[in-house]
């Protein structure tokens, strides 16, 4: 029996980024990807490289490049056979002390002596955003720690892997909205909320501002990407009680100084900037009126 073959198409993208683009280049096609510290291998069947492959790749490519443009997105390609690639996939996923007090793990592997005490979220990652990797999930957990209340009704939009919404639940939030647009994210949000076993307290929707609940809430946390955040700020907050926080990232610390501007006319402003290599995240509130 003929052996199937792949196409290995190797991206010198650092682990900081490789998040970010992984869902991206799901849809184009892709089928399985090794996480490496300063490269990201992509696995495609033989008979799927075409002229609109190719095509389909190098268009996200450039999209991701314009948007970081520091990124080196040229790629090198190989056929390879075939190989177990989730195993080697889970190999290269370790556990993640994402905040002082929050580690995240994948379920495969086990907890060491120095995680005891600590909270303890299991995620599963398959190709949605927030494994904990990325400075921004980091990010905004650590504000999480330190915003969450026993008796907030906590919002997660652009939730992805639901990470977000676990932490707030774990924390002592009372209960978590998680939304998505992404299919992928919202079938691997609703394994991981069972894997966490807060089925009571964590509700998955798939969609957009749509499917925001119209009971405000005391806590919006979402992580996604500048022109996300512009378009969709205002609803948003509308959605934030007046006396509410809203924890924010996805952003560059580039981009600070234009969020400035756009926050100035949504009526918020900054409490509080933290950052983490070229990320940032911030706590907004609403201004009172007068």
């Amino acid at each position: 029996m003929k052996q199937k073959r792949w196409i290995q198409v190797r991206l010198s993208i650092p682990l900081s980024h490789q998040d970010l683009i992984v869902g991206q280049l799901s849809l184009v096609g892709f089928e399985g990807f090794v996480q490496e510290d300063a490269s990201l291998d992509c696995f495609v069947p033989k008979a799927k490289w075409n002229a609109r492959f190719l095509s389909g790749l190098r268009e996200t490519l450039f999209r991701f490049q314009r948007e970081f443009p520091n990124i080196e997105t040229r790629f090198h390609q190989r056929v390879v056979k075939n190989q177990n690639w989730n195993a080697r996939w889970e190999r290269s996923i370790g556990i993640v002390e994402a905040s002082s007090r929050i580690i995240i793990k994948p379920s495969w592997k086990k907890l060491r002596a120095k995680d005891k005490g600590k909270i303890v979220l299991t995620i599963d990652p398959k190709m949605s955003f927030g494994t904990g990797h990325h400075e921004s999930t980091r990010l905004c957990l650590s504000l999480l720690e330190e915003y969450i209340r026993p008796s907030m009704r906590v919002l997660d939009f652009g939730s992805g892997t639901g990470v977000l919404s676990l932490a707030a639940v774990k924390l002592g939030a009372r209960s978590a909205v998680a939304i998505d647009i992404d299919e992928w994210a919202l079938e691997n949000a609703r394994e991981n909320v069972k894997k966490n076993r807060v089925e009571k307290k964590v509700v998955v929707h798939q969609g957009g501002l749509e499917r925001i609940p119209k009971n405000r809430f005391d806590l919006i946390v979402a992580n996604i990407d500048l022109p996300t955040l512009t378009s969709t700020l205002r609803r948003l907050l509308l959605s934030l009680k007046p006396d509410g926080a809203m924890i924010l990232s996805g952003l560059l610390t580039t981009d600070l100084s234009s969020f400035m501007d756009v926050l100035s006319h949504r009526g918020a402003v900054p409490l509080e900037i933290i950052s983490e290599n070229e990320w940032a995240a911030l706590v907004l509130v609403k201004v009172r009126a007068h």
